[in-house]
């Protein structure tokens, strides 16, 4: 049976998904509503009203989306998800793999290059990549503070503890 899937991470790279999914095949671009691109290490799709992301629809044959399960880490790492998407006018049902609850973190330089490939194979606009990104590194750069911080004051009690001891 074919299979719609919505794809938005390193799946959009052509070359990339002719190796994993041989029997697929594209079926068209789009925008996603209400949706946010995130880098949790690896690329996911979060709910935020307002937003939008950048998408590649295709139907999957054969065994397509068993290669899909392996290569995306189903059911543990990612989950799936029915999302409704307008193609051509109707209101149709893709499947999507959504990560399952992992921290905002940089992707790899190889995995980025990837998504930026099929970005570019498919005439998506970048700004979504790097809002993305920008976002996972100023995140990353807000827990490396916080934890400067906290050896700071770890620091700070433990050079009383010393000054204490040796009074």
């Amino acid at each position: 049976m074919k299979k719609l899937y919505l794809a938005y991470g390193s799946n959009i790279n052509l070359e990339q998904m002719a190796f994993r999914c041989p029997d697929s095949k594209v079926v068209t671009t789009g925008m996603l509503s209400d949706y946010e691109l995130q880098f949790r290490q690896v690329a996911t799709i979060e709910p935020k009203e307002g937003s939008e992301v950048p998408v590649l629809i295709w139907e999957l044959g054969g065994q397509d989306e068993l290669s899909l399960d392996r290569y995306e880490g189903f059911p543990h790492l990612y989950r799936k998800e029915d999302i409704e998407v307008e193609i051509n006018g109707e209101t149709q049902k893709c499947m999507a793999y959504v990560m399952n609850g992992r921290e905002i973190s940089l992707p790899t330089a190889g995995y980025y290059n990837t998504i930026v490939k099929g970005y570019r194979e498919n005439g998506f606009d970048e700004k979504y990549l790097v809002d993305a990104l920008k976002q996972a590194f100023d995140y990353e750069q807000k827990i490396k503070q916080e934890e400067c911080e906290e050896i700071a004051e770890e620091s700070e009690e433990l050079e009383e503890g010393i000054q204490m001891t040796m009074e």
